[in-house]
């Protein structure tokens, strides 16, 4: 295993990675010491996590602008398009809703990681257990989020496959 750097204030500790807490080495008020070295290395854990967050976030924020021009230029620009004369003529537009409805699910989860990365990046500049707090709200909300969108996919890719079943084999 991979041990990582100590930690620069408070004990110095030695930890390997996946170990839960790092344990103080030659402490002589342990509880004092160990709670400050669990402190840093929390800090430390959220200071290498807040740039990926702050990446993600911005990532999705493009995907969504992008997602937006899609939608937008299927609408406008789906009559300019040659389809099959048996296509429905709002094809397009179906499409563009689609699209436009997508761009919801790729805003939601950017906008929660990049209020966590502002909470994490105000908690490491000022200390400040409220904005520790909120950060961990802001996470919660992003994986809650994450979770159901996950369900609701699967639940649409089945109801999908179920269809296609059903059409194929009645139609």
């Amino acid at each position: 295993m991979q041990n990582s750097r100590k930690i620069k204030e408070g004990v110095m500790t030695e930890f390997t990675m996946g170990q839960d807490v790092p344990e103080p080495r030659e402490a002589k008020d342990t509880s004092v010491d160990k709670n400050k070295a669990i402190l840093n290395y929390i800090m430390s854990s959220l200071r290498a996590t807040k740039p990926w967050t702050r990446l993600l976030s911005i990532l999705g924020f493009i995907g969504t602008g992008l997602t937006i021009l899609v939608g937008l230029g299927l609408m406008v620009g789906g009559n300019f398009i040659p389809i099959s004369p048996q296509a429905p003529p709002w094809a397009f537009l179906g499409l563009g809703i689609f699209y436009l409805l997508t761009s919801v699910f790729c805003l939601v989860p950017s906008i929660w990681l990049s209020k966590y990365s502002a909470a994490i990046a105000s908690f490491l500049k000022r200390g400040d257990s409220a904005q520790l707090g909120k950060a961990m709200a802001y996470q919660k909300s992003f994986w809650k989020f994450v979770g159901i969108l996950a369900l609701v996919f699967i639940a649409i890719a089945i109801l999908g496959i179920l269809a296609a079943i059903f059409w194929y084999r009645y139609f």
